[in-house]
């Protein structure tokens, strides 16, 4: 009976511990990328009594109690080790202890696999986008990082059966960008193309070494001069502690061999960033390229230092959906660089850059003008959809925005949007809705007549049609 007490007092003990041990060896830091919560109160900012204190505290103690980095690790260490699994979601344990981000599988398994029509609406909106830029005077270039998985995949563990689809959505891709004309740094043919592995075996991006070459391409790219780096003296450093290494094993995993390049940076930041992971960054200082303007992701965090020296001016910004037009008009860049990972490609299908829309020329058509009046009847049958809203994300824009049935899409069927008048290229979402972003001080009669017209080729079709008063409109 007494060994049967101590048993259950140490057991006890040991439950209590995280809690207990809060009281000198709180968990202050996290290896995730968010704010961790702050001790709840017991009132509400009303004065009233927290009714939520319990759930609150509950969140509280799973991000702060004792040793929670430690026991982390060692749960990770232990299903790693004995049974080459991980114990996070968002990490991919693979064979020789690679890891990869979980949120590529889709991608590398091919079981989300963009439609036809999706890709040919990816590559639509981008020269949308193009277009708007050229329009402005600034040169335009596309660049997408590949996933680790679709370079390096013969370390992803037991899945090669699970594969539908060899053809990734960016080989897809490409054709059509060269078939519209778009400017593009092609960095997965270049990655293919090197013997070399120039991924980091325990972070989701390239080595340093990967990186200028990828800095190479994208400014052969946009062909501006720019600094060589490859002749420079390098040393190797086992120092890397990569993002899914922290993801997996928090503070205390393995760190690996990483490339430095002996570069003597000449930029500076202009405002109070922090460091290349910050959201917003301005440098000044660079050679005389003139003014950038990058949308880029985590995988331009190495790409910044490098490009940013080409410039004299630069502004690099993370922000989704990307606010073009207001940064174009607020700095003028020679220079407009999109880049995105391959696994957040459909990003530009559902949340595209904010443009005014691209408006159609009067001679490109007199067709849909021709037939507008024969047509209503076909558009009173349709079955398409028209809103018009102030935009979430600006509320200096109306969106337009609506359904066409995928009957009356084919592949590469282009959306019209007929707005008081003028004729626009509308943005294709995702498979068979549109959307046009159009300044509010640009609707100056009501009520708004909007007319939404298919094109194939030079043939086009009215489908619907709407007529949308002031007091319709949300504000």
């Amino acid at each position: 009976m007494k060994k049967h007490l101590i048993f259950i007092i140490a057991c006890i003990c040991v439950c209590l511990l995280p809690l207990i041990g809060m009281a000198v060896h709180p968990t202050t830091t996290s290896t995730e990328n968010k704010v961790m919560s702050s001790f709840p109160s017991l009132k509400a900012k009303d004065g009233s009594l927290n009714l939520d204190f319990f759930q609150e505290f509950e969140k509280y103690f799973n991000e702060h109690f004792a040793f929670r980095n430690e026991l982390v690790y060692a749960d990770a260490k232990i299903q790693t080790s004995l049974f080459s699994v991980s114990n996070v979601d968002t990490v991919t344990y693979g064979t020789d202890d690679w890891l990869y981000y979980t949120s590529t599988l889709g991608d590398y398994l091919g079981s989300n696999r963009m439609s036809d029509r999706q890709i040919y609406n990816l590559a639509h909106n981008i020269s949308l986008v193009k277009e708007y830029v050229a329009g402005k005077g600034s040169d335009f270039l596309l660049t997408i990082p590949p996933n680790k998985n679709t370079l390096y995949g013969e370390h992803m563990p037991y899945y090669n059966s699970y594969i539908v689809d060899h053809t990734h959505n960016v080989d897809l891709l490409t054709p059509k960008l060269q078939e519209l004309n778009i400017p593009y740094a092609d960095l997965l043919e270049l990655f293919r193309n090197e013997d070399e592995v120039l991924y980091l075996k325990r972070d989701s991006h390239w080595n340093m070494k990967g990186a200028v070459l990828a800095y190479q391409c994208i400014m052969d790219a946009l062909e501006y001069p720019y600094m060589n780096y490859t002749d420079l003296p390098v040393t190797r450093a086992k120092n890397e502690d990569g993002d899914l290494n922290r993801m997996l094993y928090t503070f205390y995993g393995e760190k690996e061999l990483n490339y430095n390049y002996e570069i003597d940076q000449k930029h500076t930041y202009v405002n109070d960033a922090k460091s290349v992971e910050d959201g917003w960054i301005e440098t000044e200082g660079g050679t005389g390229n003139g003014t950038l303007l990058m949308f880029r992701d985590s995988f331009g965090n190495t790409l910044l230092p490098l490009i940013a020296d080409q410039f004299e001016k630069a502004y690099f910004t993370k922000e989704v959906p990307y606010g073009l037009e207001s940064l174009m008009e607020q700095y003028n860049p020679d220079a407009v660089v999109l880049e995105k990972v391959e696994r957040n490609l459909s990003e530009y299908i559902n949340m595209p850059p904010i443009i005014s829309p691209v408006e159609e020329t009067e001679n490109v058509l007199k067709a849909s003008k021709a037939i507008t009046a024969k047509d209503t009847t076909q558009a009173a049958e349709s079955a398409a959809t028209i809103s018009m809203a102030s935009l979430d994300y600006d509320f200096n824009y109306y969106t337009i925005s609506g359904s066409i049935e995928e009957s009356l899409l084919e592949n590469e069927t282009d959306i019209i949007v007929r707005i008081n008048g003028k004729y626009y290229n509308a943005y294709h979402i995702d498979s068979n809705d549109y959307e046009v972003y159009i300044k509010k001080e640009n609707i100056t009669a009501y009520p708004v007549e909007i007319e939404i017209l298919t094109k194939n080729l030079n043939d086009y079709r009215v489908v619907q049609t709407k007529k949308i008063n002031e007091g319709e409109l949300l504000p």
